[in-house]
């Protein structure tokens, strides 16, 4: 029990305001309102699926070492112009089996966390080692006291469009028993526990993609998207929680490129509007 609890401490100070909340199993909807092409192409249509849940409990490997494995899917059916004429219509896939490690010792202030995401991201109309990828992420974090941590650290990845590496900064704050403020690189939340069957949560995040298409006109498809809502939670069972929100869509970008990485079409699209529903099974 006592080494589950120091992993779960470390787990929502590393995980927390990232795109994938360790521990956490889920399944989401997201769908976008016709987005408008600055520039007269065709209209852009989104809805977004993602499912994840951890393998197992968190599994001890040495002192203070730990590994939590998990799975994520998402699918996200596209509907917008083509590189060439006429429109592009097909369903987008990303499959990726994370693995978290944490390093914390119950004595000291400092944890380090690894992650190792390895994936495919395709259209699956046939697939192969160009679909393949594996994003990383090396960090750590300090607490202030018990209610602030700093987390640091470098990231490898394409949640965001073509692959990048990011530095990121960012804090953990535990204003009171109601109010938790996170910001870590692109996402920030502010969380607020209504009741304790209630919680809403105001969030802003960058979103997006890369995946291998199989096409004759590009190879690669990059979306870029920043969102800010906010959703509304509630406890219908024992750590099952119904997720309802709504937001605002901004710095919408759809890019095709070639085998070489070179940029053969970018086309920005206006702000728009998006909502989504789902069930969480569990907060830390």
């Amino acid at each position: 029990m006592k080494f589950t609890l120091t992993f779960l401490a470390a787990l929502t100070l590393v995980s927390h305001a990232d795109d994938l909340d360790f521990g956490v199993a889920k399944a989401q909807w997201f769908s976008y309102g016709d987005l408008e092409a600055s520039e007269g192409a065709e209209d852009l249509q989104l809805q977004q699926w993602r499912m994840q849940t951890p393998f197992s409990k968190a599994q001890k490997l040495a002192d203070s070492l730990y590994m939590m494995p998990a799975i994520r899917y998402e699918l996200i059916n596209f509907e917008g112009p083509s590189l060439g004429k006429g429109s592009f219509d097909d369903d987008l896939h990303m499959i990726e089996l994370p693995l978290l490690f944490v390093y914390k010792s119950a004595q000291s202030p400092w944890s380090y966390n690894a992650r190792i995401s390895p994936g495919i991201s395709s259209d699956m109309q046939s697939v192969s080692m160009d679909d393949a990828f594996c994003d990383a992420r090396l960090g750590g974090s300090y607490s202030l006291n018990d209610r602030l941590n700093i987390n640091f650290g470098v990231s490898y990845t394409r949640a965001i469009g073509e692959p990048q590496v990011f530095p990121y900064l960012g804090f953990v704050y535990e204003m009171n028993d109601q109010w938790q403020i996170a910001w870590r690189g692109f996402s920030f939340e502010a969380r607020c526990q209504l009741h304790e069957s209630w919680i809403l949560r105001m969030t802003g995040e960058a979103t997006g993609g890369y995946w291998n298409i199989d096409t004759a006109d590009s190879d690669y498809l990059t979306l870029q998207s920043y969102r800010a809502g906010f959703s509304i939670e509630r406890e219908i069972r024992d750590d099952i929680w119904l997720v309802a929100g709504a937001g605002y869509t901004l710095g919408n970008e759809v890019t095709w490129l070639n085998d070489s990485g070179d940029t053969l079409r970018r086309e920005r699209y206006d702000d728009g509007y998006y909502f989504n529903f789902g069930l969480r099974l569990r907060d830390w």
